[in-house]
């Protein structure tokens, strides 16, 4: 029983030693992704115009007419983001503040029409902005550019809104 109990702390032992080595490594990559997440931030700055759809979760879909302005905040380390949608029946203003760090991106949100606050994190290359939200309600978005035009979908548990997907162009 003994010699059973040594292999099960050692096996132990080892799985938390790759955990950390795991852990330290990923600690060591951030500093090409943060090179990646200001170049994103810096395309990103400047006003956008664009369409989409929503999708409710009891599979209604609307239209939606779009604006995006984002601005370089902390020299060029954060971008604050403002994303305002008007459909026949709905308006939403999702407001976000995020900033790149060690661990990657970080900040809070906040949707102003409902009322709605939390959390962001996630992780950004060159042209992608991958991000959870947590909050009132929780979900991921993804912000993806493509040469001069940028995509934003949106996919969220609650509020009776399944997900956003729009397109926008500088303008």
């Amino acid at each position: 029983m003994q010699l059973e109990g040594n292999k099960m702390h050692g096996r132990t032992l080892k799985s938390v030693a790759t955990i950390m080595v795991a852990l330290m490594g990923s600690m060591m990559l951030p500093s090409a992704a943060l090179a990646d997440a200001s170049r994103l931030f810096k395309k990103l700055a400047g006003s956008w115009r664009g369409s989409g759809d929503l999708a409710r979760e009891d599979g209604t879909r609307e239209q939606l007419s779009c604006r995006g302005y984002y601005v370089l905040k902390s020299e060029g380390k954060g971008l604050s983001i403002a994303t305002l949608c008007n459909s026949p029946t709905e308006k939403f203003e999702l407001r976000s503040l995020v900033t790149e760090g060690v661990h990657g991106i970080s900040g809070q949100w906040e949707e102003r029409t409902y009322h709605a606050t939390g959390q962001v994190s996630g992780s950004a290359d060159s042209t992608t902005l991958d991000l959870s939200f947590s909050g009132t309600i929780e979900g991921t978005i993804s912000i993806s550019l493509t040469g001069e035009a940028h995509s934003v979908n949106v996919s969220a548990a609650g509020a009776g809104i399944k997900g956003v997907s729009i397109s926008l162009t500088r303008g």
